[in-house]
């Protein structure tokens, strides 16, 4: 069974341990901050689901897809997820620990809960954990996640998220993938109130080099 009680506590890991890989360098220009805006839709609340890491591994960079000691880079495609966090008033909130955990792309979680019928792939990284930056964004390389059967139900791809922002407050949702045929089904993503909600945890596609999937978070 995918279920267990969600233990969530922040990393304490600065953007500057990021820079092994040179992943983050210039990442900020990505996403330009806007004017505050008033009333932006608040991020909905989502369950963390059974496999937010027991363990988080030494390698928690902001690159999923690189794993350190790996033979080789992680299968599926390659994806980016990036946006800002922000408050209801549109301004940046930075310093705030952003953490994604997900599945990699034969469905399968880092966690020894997780004991599907594919092999797990050992070159993905699983987890990780960045800072945003003064405009508040964060920005991370993965790989798509696949969909999954929980045994009550196909999940559709998804990505968790953890937010812990400087004052104490945080916030543990899911992000969605447009246009996945199993969206409409996925019994978590119903859960949301309306769809006002849904969209407010779909990212929007942004065509590159690799798909890039803007995610920003808006703290209640």
């Amino acid at each position: 069974m995918r279920r267990m009680l969600h233990k969530a506590w922040p990393i304490h890991k600065t953007a500057g341990g990021l820079s092994r890989r040179g992943f983050l360098a210039g990442s900020a220009g990505l996403v330009v901050a806007g004017a505050a805006r008033a009333n932006l839709a608040v991020t909905p609340l989502q369950t963390a689901g059974p496999f937010y890491p027991i363990f988080k591994p030494v390698d928690s960079e902001a690159n999923l897809t690189l794993l350190k000691g790996a033979p080789g880079p992680a299968k599926g495609e390659v994806i980016e997820v990036t946006g800002r966090v922000l408050s209801v008033k549109g301004h940046a909130l930075p310093g705030a620990i952003v953490e994604i955990w997900q599945a990699d792309s034969g469905g399968r979680y880092n966690h020894p809960l997780d004991i599907g019928g594919v092999k797990r792939d050992a070159n993905f990284q699983g987890f990780a954990a960045v800072r945003t930056g003064a405009d508040g964004a964060y920005r991370f390389r993965t790989i798509k996640p696949s969909f999954y059967d929980t045994g009550f139900g196909a999940r559709t791809p998804h990505v968790h998220f953890y937010v812990n922002i400087e004052d104490g407050g945080d916030l543990t949702t899911q992000m969605y993938f447009p246009g996945e045929p199993l969206n409409d089904n996925d019994f978590v993503r119903l859960r949301l109130a309306n769809e006002a909600e849904r969209e407010a945890a779909t990212a929007v596609l942004q065509t590159g080099d690799v798909p890039r999937f803007i995610f920003d978070i808006v703290m209640a």
